[in-house]
């Protein structure tokens, strides 16, 4: 379902890399709230990173509530793009955002500069479904010695291993992704074998069935067209569904000699096998998910939660009942029932670590 709703104004669109000849731009959105670095007050900022199956998607929009949330609570806003799967591997999607990390520590400052300033060590994460999963990577694998403030993982999964043993319960309808007919299924397949960073995407629709106008608008990309390659990517991203092989591409696990090999590189990349490996602390986390959700069930949220609270670590989990997968589309402000049960909360749980 395509939820309509516009970027706010300002923003600004910046290059944080190219590599392979694939260029990976973010979306600076500053502050509603005016700071100034000679009276001593700083903004801090966000780091978001959208979901889409790790081969879909795009970072001109965060999900609705996101902006309208934290904008007016003195926090710059950041959404960057990544290259998609299956020409890059979950590792280099994660690497791709620690680019953007690194990029946003030396520019951000300058860019939002004239108009306020900027904490560059007082930032908080946020992800969305795939991107729940990268942003809860992140302080394993890139961001020390300046991990986040605090975490917002919205509906993204935390344990790989279940992901994959699933694969042996019967198919939920969710998962039955027709091709669209334009391409033989031997192309689809071909192209979903491909591991070639050079081809990779950072932008695709997941709904090619209304005008291009439309996107143009909700998007903020004045030039924006179809093209025959996002067309692809998605059949790759409707096959990779169907048979239940993402994980096994987004992994790599044709790299993998036996299948205990296989369940270690799932633990890897597990935030949850990741923290019950020793890990002697973690950001603050919050996570949003819908209870009904047939994409990542909401005990993915539960289990981590738990696990961190074990450790001592502060969380917030805000579950709302009869909702699915991109549910909280609907927050698109604070008039919109509900927003006070499950938007406030995690607002008020951020600025708890930023202030």
């Amino acid at each position: 379902m395509l939820y309509y709703h516009e970027p706010p104004t300002p923003f600004s669109d910046h290059t944080y890399k190219v590599d392979q000849g694939v260029s990976c731009d973010l979306r600076i959105w500053p502050s509603d709230v005016d700071s100034n670095s000679s009276s001593g007050v700083s903004s801090p900022w966000i780091m978001y990173v959208h979901g889409g199956a790790f081969c879909a998607g795009k970072h001109y929009n965060p999900n609705a509530w996101v902006i309208p949330t934290f904008r007016p609570r003195g926090c710059h806003v950041v959404s960057v793009s990544y290259r998609f799967t299956p020409h890059v591997s979950l590792s280099q999607q994660v690497e791709d955002c620690k680019d953007a990390f690194e990029w946003c520590k030396s520019n951000l400052s300058e860019i939002i500069g004239n108009t306020s300033s900027v904490d560059i060590d007082n930032y908080v994460l946020i992800g969305e479904s795939a991107g729940g999963l990268i942003v809860s990577l992140l302080p394993f694998y890139t961001m020390n010695p300046l991990p986040p403030k605090a975490i917002v993982n919205i509906y993204g999964p935390t344990d790989l291993t279940y992901l994959s043993s699933t694969s042996s319960t019967p198919i939920n309808p969710v998962e039955i992704q027709p091709l669209s007919g334009e391409f033989s299924k031997e192309e689809v397949v071909e192209g979903a074998n491909s591991r070639d960073p050079a081809k990779a995407l950072t932008v695709c629709p997941f709904e090619f069935d209304i005008s291009e106008e439309t996107y143009r608008k909700i998007w903020g990309v004045p030039d924006f067209q179809y093209t025959k390659e996002q067309r692809f990517q998605y059949d790759i991203k409707r096959h990779l569904r169907t048979t239940r092989s993402l994980m096994d591409v987004l992994l790599r696990k044709e790299e993998c000699k036996n299948d205990g090999e296989w369940l270690d590189r799932l633990k890897v990349y597990s935030p949850l096998h990741l923290i019950r490996n020793g890990t002697l602390t973690y950001p603050p986390t919050a996570f949003l998910h819908g209870k009904d959700d047939p994409v990542v069930n909401y005990t993915q949220a539960e289990i981590f939660s738990d696990a961190l609270n074990n450790m001592g670590i502060d969380t917030l989990t805000c579950l709302e009942p009869g909702q699915v997968h991109e549910f909280d589309n609907k927050y698109i402000g604070p008039e919109v029932e509900g927003w006070d049960t499950y938007i406030t909360p995690i607002a008020e749980f951020v600025e708890k670590y930023i202030k």
